[in-house]
């Protein structure tokens, strides 16, 4: 049991907020990097002067249609439309390769990339340092590219370029049954309290499963800032092994530990069936698997913003980031400029007003459109779910773009799971010193810098010395709350 509830209150919310007025104001992410990467360096190929309306038929080979459920129904929706309205263009879809996949670059490098591809901004970005992404600034104007929200451009432009245009934006909330918890929690001690609750039902009943043995630190993410901490400071420089970072892990890990509302070995897909069968309370996740959950849960299906931590007197705030369509250039996949044209006009149809509308109606995807976004407003009654997730946007951190992250994922996911698989011999300080050390390593092994000072002034330092220099060891001994 938890046997004292801590004092502190959040801080009032705001009222009256949207999706499209936050983005608006949303502070534009750290840019990339400009030092040189250690992915794939495609030799800069000039992209095609002017696109070309073909005459005849053209094919165009797309990557990425969605996650299963209402993404992917929506995709195949607005394809279908796509091909009605422009009947020369034949797309081939690989709707097996997803977002955020590893196989793009390896492709661009052979030669071998889709003409236009599915991602996230921030592995859009890389691959556009690569040289593997057209800049589509000059194929756009002003007008086009102003219809949508701010934030979610600024998080796909690099140096004055836009490299892929948003479909969505969108992230993580807390996902309840409320068959088991009737009023949404709104600090940690209330969640906790609840889950425990619904594992104290015994037999299958697991208030809090969370795979993060499995889990690539993405809804991990949310609770850094909890506790104080982040993933990188403004320099750069990985701070997983911080005391407030090693809190923010302690505090998950007494779930399995302390509190014995999760539970090791553990997938997602376990996660998924323990909520869809009404034997969890929670479930951390993001609107494109909600058609699921609804379908499961019916009306008792609830979501929230991840409940304010009365701990520290801080919100928890998952990633936001935003997914969008990318064009590949010449040199990656051989496109030819009336498969350019053919490429963009695909791009521009499958983010347009209409698609967008039809994504976040079967999908939940918040829309980069300003007027999609009108359209989600204007429908907040007509759904139930819909003001959770504007709670929920109040409470965010921007998808980070720069390249340092990208190693923070894999990273993650090897020092999470040695605490779960080793958790006899493994600390939690133990996985977070690993996190930090692994991204460290590949930060370096990358030529990636991972302070401002190695920039500028600083040539005649080692990197080696430079490393050494800026590397603080963690507490030995962290309390766990």
């Amino acid at each position: 049991m938890v046997t004292s509830e801590p004092s502190k209150s959040p801080p009032s919310r705001k009222s009256g907020s949207s999706m499209t007025k936050l983005i608006v104001v949303v502070v534009a992410v750290i840019i990339i990097a400009a030092a040189g990467i250690g992915i794939y360096e495609l030799t800069k190929s000039k992209a095609p002067s002017t696109t070309t309306t073909p005459s005849t038929n053209v094919t165009i080979t797309v990557w990425g249609s969605g996650s299963a459920g209402g993404e992917a129904t929506a995709f195949n929706t607005s394809l279908a439309q796509f091909e009605a309205a422009y009947p020369n263009v034949t797309v081939q879809d690989s709707p097996a390769i997803n977002v955020a996949s590893t196989t793009f670059l390896t492709a661009a490098h052979a030669g071998t990339a889709p003409d236009v591809y599915r991602d996230t901004s921030d592995n859009a970005g890389a691959a556009y340092v690569a040289g593997a992404v057209l800049n589509l600034t000059p194929y756009l104007n002003k007008t086009y590219i102003n219809s949508f929200t701010s934030g979610t451009i600024a998080d796909w432009t690099y140096g004055g370029a836009l490299y892929g245009i948003p479909v969505n934006t969108n992230g993580i909330g807390l996902y309840y049954n409320k068959a088991l918890v009737p009023t949404a929690p709104t600090n940690t001690y209330q969640m906790i309290q609840d889950a425990i609750n619904v594992t104290n039902k015994g037999g299958s009943y697991l208030g809090m499963p969370y795979a993060i043995g499995a889990d690539s630190g993405y809804r991990f993410a949310a609770w850094i800032p909890a506790f104080g901490g982040v993933i990188f400071n403004s320099t750069f420089y990985p701070e997983l092994n911080s005391p407030q970072d090693i809190a923010a892990m302690s505090f998950v890990w007494n779930w399995t530990v302390l509190y014995h509302i999760d539970k090791t070995g553990l997938t997602f897909t376990d996660e998924q069936d323990l909520f869809e069968g009404g034997n969890s309370a929670f479930m951390l996740d993001g609107p494109w698997d909600q058609s699921t959950y609804a379908k499961a849960l019916g009306n008792n299906l609830g979501v929230t913003a991840i409940p304010f931590n009365n701990a520290t007197g801080k919100w928890p705030t998952p990633i936001w980031g935003s997914v969008g369509y990318l064009v590949s250039t010449p040199q990656a996949s051989g496109i030819t400029a009336a498969q350019t044209w053919a490429s963009i006009k695909f791009v521009q149809f499958m983010t347009n007003n209409a698609s967008q509308v039809n994504l976040f109606d079967l999908a939940g995807d918040f829309p980069s459109l300003k007027s999609a976004g009108s359209y989600i407003t204007n429908h907040t009654n007509n759904d139930p779910l819909i003001p959770g997730w504007l709670d929920q946007e109040q409470h965010t951190q921007i998808q980070p773009n720069y390249p340092q992250m990208a190693y923070y994922w894999p990273n993650f996911g090897v020092g999470a799971s040695n605490l779960y698989a080793n958790s006899s011999k493994v600390t939690v300080t133990d996985a977070m010193n690993q996190i930090e050390t692994g991204i460290i390593n590949d930060l370096k092994t990358n030529d990636l810098p991972y302070s401002q000072i190695s920039l500028v002034g600083f040539t005649g330092i080692s990197s080696e010395a430079l490393y050494q220099s800026m590397y603080y060891a963690a507490p030995t001994n962290v309390k766990m709350l």
